[in-house]
């Protein structure tokens, strides 16, 4: 199967089974990469206010 037909089948995906996509696909990513591992535990364990993002800003900026 080629990346666009995953891409397409993805899109007719329901958004839980969209979100279980995109943990499996991170967490295949960060077993593999360990640069990106510690990057992304980084960002989770980041205590400053100024660096975090509203949920509602981020349904705004991925649903248009």
């Amino acid at each position: 199967m080629s990346l666009a037909q995953l891409k397409d089948q993805a899109t007719h995906l329901d958004a839980s089974e969209q979100r279980e996509l995109i943990a499996y696909l991170i967490s295949r990513q960060t077993e593999q990469d360990e640069n990106f591992k510690h990057t992304l535990a980084r960002k989770i364990d980041d205590t400053d206010p100024s660096h975090w993002v509203e949920l509602d800003d981020l349904r705004k900026r991925y649903s248009e």
